[in-house]
């Protein structure tokens, strides 16, 4: 017994070691390698008055706790259904998570560090909440990217001729289809949850009793979950917003909001892994508005560096700041105990 709590104690200190080793040298690698920090910097330096680049980012950086406080709320609201939790644990377990998933593939370890913040739930329910709770951000996400894309067809592409007219119509479909199949599935979980547990097999008894979970939430609490979601995606899509102006792009709310919206659809399906999500996000953020510009506007100003320089200055403060935050909750997480296995 003293031998496996030992055992537990050590496993436990290794594996914090290696998450907060790998977080740290991620975020080092980024802020230290990334050139476009270093012209960030000096861009701030030569171009903007200090009290202008303090109120930008004490205004960027309050954004930034309620977008997280409101992922906090969010989760709180559904992990309900398998343990109470406070706000402020809510909130060191959304920061863990954060941390965790830095160096993950498509940030898969944010359920792990989010679950073992609990204390009585399985982790395997919680994980499946979790996918609940994720799966409603990414619904909202390609739901405002698939208004964009209509938009951008109908606004902008049905001028130029780029494509028959067929093929719109086709795509639009597909995408009204899509959206439609995802929401049903979404609002129909439980019903998904009580099928899958007359299908599987007696031999997956604690699986079955795993997805039971979904059941758990009726349609209005499913509803709550999606307007949190829309909440927190006009935030962090208000604060690239915010970034695109500040570094000169003359851009209208319309105009930002259905670019801004086209990007995030356009990350939510590309895989990636976090030691390239950075330059992933710029050059999609490049390759939208260059499009866009070289065939909507005539401008004057360097607005590749401008996008790039906004994408950069949001996954510092969006990501890398809360996840340098969140590895001291690290530090308190058990991922080998006796209660808590997966």
């Amino acid at each position: 017994m003293f031998k496996n709590t030992k055992l537990n104690k050590t496993y436990n200190f290794l594996l914090k070691l290696v998450i907060i080793t790998a977080s740290f040298g991620y975020i080092s690698y980024q802020l230290i390698f990334v050139e476009n920090y270093k012209k960030l910097l000096s861009l701030f330096y030569s171009n903007y008055s200090l009290k202008k680049t303090i109120l930008l980012l004490f205004l960027i950086s309050t954004l930034m706790v309620i977008n997280w406080s409101i992922e906090a709320l969010k989760w709180r609201y559904v992990i309900k259904k398998v343990e109470n939790i406070s706000f402020a644990k809510a909130l060191k377990a959304i920061l863990a998570g954060l941390s965790v998933s830095t160096f993950t593939p498509n940030r898969v370890g944010e359920f792990l560090g989010r679950v073992f913040i609990l204390q009585k739930a399985n982790p395997w329910k919680a994980v499946f909440i979790t996918l609940l709770c994720s799966m409603s951000q990414l619904m909202i996400t390609l739901l405002m990217g698939s208004i964009s894309i209509v938009i951008y067809f109908v606004i902008f592409l049905s001028k130029q001729n780029t494509f028959p007219s067929y093929l719109e119509y086709i795509f639009i479909g597909f995408l009204l289809i899509f959206n439609f199949l995802f929401f049903s599935i979404y609002f129909n979980v439980s019903f998904i949850s009580n099928w899958l547990n007359i299908l599987l097999k007696s031999r997956w008894k604690k699986m079955k009793a795993y997805l039971r979970v979904f059941s758990f939430f009726k349609f209005f609490e499913l509803r709550n979950v999606i307007l949190f979601s829309m909440l927190r995606y006009f935030v962090f899509s208000f604060q690239f917003f915010l970034l695109l102006l500040f570094f000169g792009l003359p851009l209208t709310i319309f105009e930002g909001f259905f670019l801004i919206s086209l990007i995030y659809f356009i990350l939510s399906a590309i895989p990636s892994i976090a030691i390239a999500e950075i330059g992933i996000r710029g050059s999609v953020a490049v390759g939208v508005f260059d499009y866009y510009f070289n065939t909507s506007l005539n401008l004057h100003v360097n607005y590749k560096f401008a996008v790039i320089a906004a994408s950069s200055l949001l996954w510092l403060i969006n990501i890398a700041l809360p996840a340098f935050i969140g590895n001291f909750y690290v530090l308190k997480l058990n991922f080998f105990n006796k209660n808590k296995h997966f």
